[in-house]
Formats: C-alpha cells, sequence, structure tokens
C-alpha cells in the first residue's frame, strides 16, 4: 500500500478558518519528520498553514532536496488555498522550474479572495503531466456552482469534502513536520 506522508512546513496562513484541519490537533505535538520516515513514504503533501506563503527560495530549496535525496518519493503534492499561490507565481518567475520538480497542486480554496483566485490559477496548474486538485466542501459548493467555472479542458479533478470533526488518519498516511516551521 502506498504510503503518504503529509508534511506540515508552516504555520502561516492568512485565514482562521473554522473548517480548519489544524485546529483539529496541536502542532507541537505533530512528530518531527524523520529520515527514516522520509526513505519510507512514497508520496509527500507540503502543506501547513498555506506552503506559498513560505518565501519561494525555501520553498524551493525544500523541493529540490526532497527531490534529490529521497528517491523513492514518486509524487510531490503543495496543498494551497488558492490565493497565495497566485500570488507566488505572478512574483517569482523562477517557480516554474519547481512545478516541474512537483507532480500536482491541490487547492482547497476558503474565502472569497481564494475563490477569485481559482479561475486564473487553474490555467497555471494545467499540465497533461500533473495531478491537480480542487476540494470543494459541501457548504462551498453554491459558491462553486455559481462561478460556472468551465474545467473541461483543464487537468485538475473537483473533489467533493465534507468536514470531519473526528477526522482519522488512515493507516497508510504519516503527519509529520519539520522541525524548524518557516
Amino acid at each position: 500500500m502506498e504510503q503518504i506522508l503529509h508534511l506540515f512546513i508552516t504555520n502561516k496562513c492568512r485565514h482562521d478558518c473554522e473548517f480548519c484541519c489544524n485546529k483539529l490537533y496541536d502542532i507541537e505535538k505533530i512528530p518531527v519528520v524523520t529520515v527514516e520516515l522520509l526513505k519510507s513514504v512514497d508520496t509527500v503533501c507540503l502543506t501547513g498553514g498555506e506552503p506559498f506563503t513560505v518565501k519561494p527560495i525555501i520553498l524551493k530549496s525544500l523541493i529540490y532536496s526532497l527531490r534529490t535525496q529521497y528517491k523513492n518519493i514518486k509524487n510531490l503534492y503543495i496543498y494551497t488555498s488558492g490565493y497565495e499561490f497566485e500570488k507566488v507565481y505572478q512574483d517569482y518567475y523562477e517557480f516554474v522550474h519547481v512545478y516541474n520538480w512537483i507532480n500536482g497542486i491541490n487547492i482547497a480554496p476558503k474565502d472569497w479572495k481564494d475563490w477569485i483566485a481559482v479561475p486564473r490559477v487553474i490555467p497555471i496548474i494545467n499540465c497533461e503531466s500533473s495531478s491537480n486538485r480542487l476540494y470543494v466542501f459541501r457548504e462551498q459548493r453554491p459558491v462553486f456552482d455559481a462561478m460556472h467555472i468551465n474545467l473541461s479542458k483543464f487537468n485538475i479533478d473537483v473533489i467533493d469534502r465534507q468536514w470531519d470533526k473526528t477526522f482519522n488518519t488512515p493507516s497508510n498516511e504519516h503527519f509529520a513536520r519539520l522541525p524548524i516551521l518557516f
């Protein structure tokens, strides 16, 4: 069974979402990632807070290190709410190189700024070789439907989500954090 690591890299985020999974646990109690764990996983999902609040050079270095030091990692994804990704992409021309090192971006919009960014972000992340996802919580479905975003020409899967306060980590998924959060 594929082993997945959700790697918490920052606690910075402009949101204070009612539906934030980070409120389900004490971040200080999340174990620090180990070399052994990194050597045992097939997929790494960079998460936080908002990973795109991390300085681009740091994010780029982290992604490069994961790709070059851990050949077992077949898939590398980044979670974002959308708006911060759009800001970074517009301000940081070298992000294109980073995007070649990842397998996809998972967007989970939280507020109106994120939803407004979605139609602009989707063409940026669209790539045949990537696996991109747009997570839509049940409470957000009317907003998504009202936007009439035509996704037919894009390589993005829309995944309906439901908030679950009693979320239990599947046996093949691990949560860990960097020893220093950016």
